[in-house]
């Protein structure tokens, strides 16, 4: 528990998140800030965005950012599922899969889009470990954002995403 209070001291925006799904919806409303990630729309949402458009255009900012490397995946210290807000995300210059996530939603809602936040496992043929990303639905059909790579699917979620929680501000739901 020490280690836990010393990084909630270094970093008090952020969450050492419990393994329930109580405290990652708490944690959800607390981090997902569209208005934290407003300013990355070149010009001023007075109109609505083009809905058809806005999961591609996350993923290629998203992208762009991981090649430039103003986004990295940056791993949580030991004692502690840290989730951050999308500035501080930003700030670092990146983070693990949940604070990407997170800074993914927060960049959709504030396009104007809907989504969700699903935290589950990824499988691969080496095994199964914890995992984070965004789906949603737009004009073009259901997306998703993996938010380690900015890689955007439709229509389908590809084999090795188990989703168990899905996390909405204002609205939490074990999955189906």
């Amino acid at each position: 528990m020490l280690a836990a209070e010393a990084l909630q001291t270094a970093c008090p925006s952020c969450w050492c998140v419990e393994v329930t799904s109580e405290h990652r919806c708490n944690a959800i409303q607390d981090l997902v800030r569209p208005d934290d990630v407003i300013h990355l729309f070149r010009r001023p949402l007075r109109h609505p965005v083009i809905q058809h458009a806005l999961a591609n255009r996350v993923a290629g900012w998203m992208q762009r950012a991981f090649r430039r490397g103003a986004l990295r995946y940056i791993p949580d210290p030991e004692g502690c599922d840290m989730w951050c807000p999308p500035a501080l995300t930003l700030q670092r210059r990146g983070g693990d899969c949940d604070d990407l996530a997170i800074l993914a939603a927060s960049v959709v809602l504030a396009g104007g889009g809907d989504c969700d936040v699903i935290v589950g496992h990824f499988c691969d043929g080496r095994g199964c470990q914890g995992h984070a990303w965004v789906e949603g639905v737009d004009e073009r059909g259901a997306f998703l954002l993996e938010a380690t790579t900015g890689a955007l699917y439709r229509d389908q979620v590809p084999a090795g995403y188990i989703s168990h929680l899905i996390l909405r501000p204002g609205v939490c739901a074990v999955a189906a």
